[in-house]
């Protein structure tokens, strides 16, 4: 069986492993053995129980193969962006301009520096090792987080966003990049992307410019990928897309990979999920699967196994309630896979 977990000190080596196989380009897990340090301390200190809450907490999940009891996969989600560093983004927007006199009209795409995004909540830091990318399970990984969000909704922002890679060529630069930003960094979109995933934001502030971008100034290669995933990241963008979240026109200002947005309380997820008490643990049919979850902060777990309503509350397996740290009268947050 498959469960997610908080992640501990001790998978410290694993997530930098981890960490390695998904590439530079996953800013939200890069690795770097001290980033990852400070990353993991920050979500170990952010899972304690507490009745206050500091706005800035960072959850990083990992999913452990119960089995060979390795570290396969990691999820994560941050409370609020932008309180720690601030969180920049390019807006697309359209500008008309006129000339009555020449009887010319004119519309144009420009990309605005923004913060909008500040105290959004982000969900990022998926990766799933390639050999268990089958049966459901990055659908699992990438869900299970919106069950965490659902029971603990005061911590969470109303505004859920997820920035999505976007278009790299096969030597893993950005046209965008190159075409943009390079100009006022003098350095390549790799070691550009690495310092903006550990060390935040703040040098894009002091080196970008101020001024509105016009699109139809930037190069075809530039213009043609504003907007657009990497071509592996298509299908996180579509399970985002599944789950109620939408391109409102940020885009990432390094890739310009597009920002998806959704409002909490409408993830799909999150407001299908329903919560009932343990009536009974008895052998249950593993399908129709179900995503559960116990409804515990510190020892949050999650899992994907058989289930049954009743209209007593749930049965589940002893092996599902043990793997979750549950008993008979535990509430369970749960929706079909």
């Amino acid at each position: 069986m498959i469960v997610v977990r908080p992640v501990v000190a001790a998978d410290h080596a694993e997530i930098l492993s981890l960490a390695q196989e998904a590439g530079i380009g996953m800013t939200s897990l890069p690795p770097d053995a001290q980033v990852l340090d400070h990353k993991i301390a920050r979500s170990v200190a952010s899972i304690k129980e507490s009745d206050a809450t500091r706005g800035d907490e960072g959850f990083l999940f990992v999913l452990e193969d119960t089995q060979s009891k390795k570290l396969v996969g990691t999820t994560g989600v941050v409370a609020h962006v932008g309180l720690r560093h601030p969180f920049y983004s390019y807006k697309l927007s359209t500008i008309v301009q006129a000339s009555q006199s020449l009887g010319i009209y004119s519309q144009q795409r420009v990309l605005h520096m923004v913060n909008d995004y500040t105290g959004a909540s982000e969900i990022g830091s998926l990766f799933l090792l390639p050999a268990y990318r089958r049966d459901g399970i990055g659908k699992f990984l990438s869900r299970c987080r919106y069950l965490f969000m659902a029971e603990f909704a005061e911590m969470f922002s109303d505004t859920v966003i997820s920035e999505i890679r976007g278009v790299q060529d096969e030597q893993g630069d950005s046209p965008f990049y190159k075409n943009v930003a390079q100009h006022f960094f003098q350095m390549d979109f790799k070691q550009a992307d690495f310092i903006n995933a550990t060390q935040g934001g703040q040098f894009i502030s002091d080196l970008m410019p101020k001024y509105p971008i016009y699109v139809n100034l930037l190069d075809a290669k530039a213009q043609a990928v504003i907007g657009k995933p990497f071509a592996a990241s298509r299908p996180a963008m579509q399970l985002l897309e599944t789950e109620g979240f939408r391109h409102q026109g940020y885009i990432d200002v390094f890739d310009a990979g597009p920002t998806m947005q959704a409002e909490r309380a409408r993830i799909r997820t999150v407001r299908k999920s329903r919560r009932a008490a343990i009536a009974r643990l008895k052998p249950v049919a593993a399908k129709p699967a179900y995503l559960i979850a116990n409804t515990a902060r510190a020892a949050f777990r999650s899992t994907l196994a058989g289930l049954e309503e009743t209209p007593d509350g749930v049965h589940i397996g002893e092996e599902t309630a043990a793997l979750l740290g549950v008993k008979v009268g535990d509430a369970l947050r749960f929706i079909e896979a």
